[in-house]
């Protein structure tokens, strides 16, 4: 997959600009990847290919190259570059799931040979019939495992050393393997911080902020971490820890402007607190129209709503919704694993007129 992502970046991203454009590019990149400014200067666009998906890994260098190209306004390259990564990726999940699904009948097969032969030899020296020992997989419960296999494949070998800014408590949330307790956390490195859902609510006791933890068998999706639980979670000791810069720390718990927001590829993973002036209410759903200094935009919460009604002048709190396109639109959205929290405003204080 990599190689496709590094095809892209090169032939449709890449090699569309002029060289005044790639100065521009390089300019941004200082700012969104961790490489040295003299590094950049003198890479073609090849090597300025490969530079960028060995700081960044080849889904973030990709996607992080689409928000250089969005803020430079070359939207005809950006909405390219986004198709064609939306179609490499749809591609590999389907042939994970294929794998998966292909593995899981494999073994099936396998483990049905295995029970045939034991009942036929049971049959010869009992002599009675043999009952059913394995019964069929149902196609539900068969993709399911077959998606867990294609995951358990795609865990990543390098360790992740970050330090630990945020972790929330554990809620209840509807997963591949039922319902079990989650977390969401924000860590970072020394260049870029990372939101990360943790699907083993045992790990809490590691993601202690401040703390420096070594994360391996992990998933690395384009705008997120994934720990599950085939993953390890181990403290890392002093002499190793990670200093985070200040401006990294404050990037990571501000709430993005909209206007940045509505420049971002669907999917980005989005955590803030934004004000609400309008609220629309619908049998499974709950659309806010949130607002700030640069504008507008809406926030669509799936499923069920939140205990404490929001009224206009409100503020919620999203954690893990994504940026999302509905007819053209560009919106946020709720997943499996949001969740949402309404602030009240402060009433104003009434004033007691004394009695004289």
């Amino acid at each position: 997959m990599e190689s496709d992502f590094r095809e892209m970046l090169l032939l449709t991203g890449l090699d569309h600009i002029t060289e005044e454009e790639l100065k521009r590019f390089k300019y941004l990149a200082l700012t969104e990847f961790n490489i040295p400014r003299k590094t950049l200067n003198i890479a073609d666009r090849t090597e300025l290919a490969d530079q960028l998906i060995q700081s960044a890994g080849a889904a973030s260098a990709v996607a992080k190259a689409i928000s250089i190209f969005q803020k430079l306004n070359y939207m005809d390259i950006a909405k390219a570059l986004e198709e064609k990564k939306k179609e490499a990726e749809s591609k590999y999940v389907t042939n994970t799931k294929k794998r998966g699904t292909q593995k899981v009948e494999n073994r099936s097969q396998a483990k049905n040979c295995s029970v045939a032969s034991a009942t036929c030899s049971d049959k010869d020296f009992k002599g009675h019939s043999a009952t059913e020992v394995c019964p069929q997989v149902k196609p539900q419960k068969k993709q399911m495992v077959a998606e867990q296999e294609a995951i358990r494949e795609d865990l990543q070998q390098d360790s992740l050393v970050v330090m630990v800014l945020k972790a929330m408590n554990p809620f209840e949330c509807e997963t591949q393997e039922g319902k079990q307790k989650i977390f969401h956390a924000t860590v970072a490195t020394e260049t870029e911080f990372f939101f990360v859902k943790v699907l083993n609510a045992q790990f809490k006791d590691k993601f202690i902020p401040k703390r420096t933890i070594q994360i391996s068998n992990y998933l690395r999706h384009s705008y997120f971490v994934e720990v599950t639980s085939s993953s390890v979670v181990v403290d890392v000791e002093s002499s190793h820890k990670v200093c985070v810069p200040n401006n990294i720390m404050k990037k990571a718990g501000e709430t993005p402007k909209i206007s940045k927001l509505k420049t971002l590829p669907c999917g980005t993973i989005v955590n803030g607190l934004f004000k609400v002036q309008k609220i629309t209410e619908q049998k499974d759903r709950v659309i806010y129209g949130i607002h700030d200094k640069r504008g507008t935009m809406e926030v669509l919460v799936l499923g069920n709503q939140s205990k404490t009604k929001c009224e206009e002048g409100d503020k919620i709190r999203l954690t893990f919704f994504e940026v999302s396109n509905n007819r053209g639109k560009i919106q946020l959205k709720s997943g499996p694993c949001s969740i949402y929290k309404v602030i009240k405003a402060a009433k104003p204080k009434t004033k007691v007129k004394s009695v004289e």
